[in-house]
């Protein structure tokens, strides 16, 4: 399972925001390090919200979404949004 946190600058919000990225653990039967062939998995991607009083950190803090993502094998996508309403204008 691969787990990566993204800072950046978001032009639509005008302010700086991040992300959670869960990819699942690609099966390897060679050593740690050593591919057996070389290939390029596509995953579905499953985008979770978080509610009013949250930010992104909280699928991570109270669920078990690595688990699910691994055992579904989606990649995993987890915006904090602020208040913005999932909105990308700048008046609401």
């Amino acid at each position: 399972m691969a787990f990566f946190q993204f800072h950046f600058f978001s032009e639509a919000l005008g302010m700086q925001s991040e992300a959670y990225v869960i990819i699942p653990q690609r099966q390897v039967s060679g050593q740690i390090g050593i591919e057996s062939e070389s290939r390029s998995e596509k995953y579905k991607c499953l985008y979770l919200l978080h509610g009013l009083s949250d930010d992104h950190t909280i699928w991570m803090r109270r669920t078990s979404i690595e688990r699910y993502a691994n055992d579904r094998k989606i990649a995993v996508v987890m915006p904090t949004v602020v208040r913005s309403w999932y909105t990308n204008t700048a008046y609401g």
